[in-house]
């Protein structure tokens, strides 16, 4: 079958529920809200969850977190003048919308079976099939492409058009995209009770205000916040949203999934070779992702199996969606078409692999938690 699939046209309700949450004009519109619950679910779980010595305490170091146009899918932190302890942490004010787009665009690819009379589906996780799929129907990358060049060529991901789905496919979406927001801020957090943000110098020209000094975090302070940030998310997922351990894994690995595919495109479109730049100063993904992949075992039981399997096959699905869009972003390079002003990216970092991932703090055995893939309640 080729182009739409017309399961869309018997679901009006999952119209009606993408149409108000692709509203996203206006990114301050519900925008610090979602930030401010992922905050505080974070926060009760770190408290609930990390036994640190002495306690954990968050109260008088709660960051402000906030969004601005960064040009780069890292969240940046920097300290609040004048007040001891205090930071801000900024997140690009289009990464959320992306997450959203591409958590869709993925959806979209992955096979999936005729959805039932409540709108339920089933998911069928197999690489084969879903290159099938990908070959059969063109749309599937006409949306993953048309998001990326947007973002990569405007700055602005509501240049990309819209894009519907049916409730089953419209829910698992919002959940992997609720899994990956929930480690950037668990990243985030995993600084705080570390203790980074004591040990950390600054540096100047990573925000687009030349004189604004974020904190510039080593290489292994990222390993380590990763680490710890992939233990408060999961756990933050399964506590507050009753999200099953693997979805909340495969919302990490989209994470650096999609910094590779926007290193990738911008750095296309900047100089033609899309591994001469990257987009700020971060180790890089795969090695990020092989640590975390390295360390999850030791966090819970043999569902961590299915976890991985499952981040395998959808990291091969982002793969081959991007080899079939990397020629169209060739392709506005050689016309000349550049890189939003927006992007600040340095030349592409390679080093020795990272050393093998440290014990991150104990936390208590993650409970198990089913969900079917349904109508949004969210």
């Amino acid at each position: 079958m080729r182009g739409a699939e017309p399961e869309l046209q018997d679901h009006p309700i999952a119209l009606s529920e993408q149409v108000a949450a692709e509203d996203l004009h206006n990114p301050d519109d519900g925008l610090s809200g979602m930030l401010t619950q992922m905050q505080d679910d974070i926060e009760k779980t770190a408290i609930a969850r990390i036994d640190v010595q002495g306690g954990v305490d968050l109260a008088s170091r709660r960051p402000l977190i906030s969004h601005l146009r960064t040009g780069q899918l890292n969240a940046v932190s920097m300290r609040v003048p004048g007040r001891l302890g205090a930071h801000l942490v900024l997140v690009e004010d289009q990464m959320l919308v992306f997450s959203s787009k591409l958590s869709k665009a993925l959806a979209w690819a992955i096979p999936h079976g005729p959805a039932d009379a409540e709108g339920m589906t089933d998911l069928q996780w197999s690489v084969a099939q879903a290159r099938r799929r990908i070959e059969a129907v063109p749309e599937v990358t006409e949306r993953f492409a048309d998001l990326v060049i947007a973002y990569a060529v405007t700055g602005n991901i509501g240049n990309a058009g819209r894009h519907l789905l049916p409730p089953g496919l419209f829910n698992f979406a919002s959940m992997l995209r609720d899994s990956l927001e929930y480690f950037v801020l668990g990243h985030e957090y995993a600084h705080i009770l570390i203790g980074h943000l004591d040990t950390t110098a600054v540096r100047k020209g990573v925000l687009p205000a030349g004189e604004a000094e974020v904190l510039a975090y080593s290489w292994e302070q990222e390993f380590e916040a990763d680490l710890l940030g992939m233990v408060l998310s999961l756990n933050a997922g399964i506590d507050h949203d009753a999200r099953d351990l693997w979805v909340g894994f495969l919302g990490i690995s989209l994470f650096f999934d999609a910094l590779d595919v926007m290193d990738r495109a911008v750095a296309l479109l900047q100089t033609g070779d899309e591994h001469a730049r990257q987009l700020g100063s971060h180790p890089p993904s795969d090695m990020r992702r092989q640590r975390l992949r390295a360390f999850l075992p030791t966090m819970a039981d043999e569902r961590t199996r299915s976890a991985l399997a499952l981040a395998d096959i959808q990291g091969e699905i982002i793969r081959t969606l991007w080899e079939r869009t990397s020629p169209k972003v060739l392709n506005l390079h050689r016309r000349g078409v550049p890189a939003a002003h927006t992007w600040r990216t340095i030349p592409k970092e390679t080093r020795d692999p990272a050393p093998e991932p440290r014990s991150a703090p104990p936390s208590k055995q993650v409970s198990r938690s089913r969900r079917r893939w349904g109508r949004s309640d969210h």
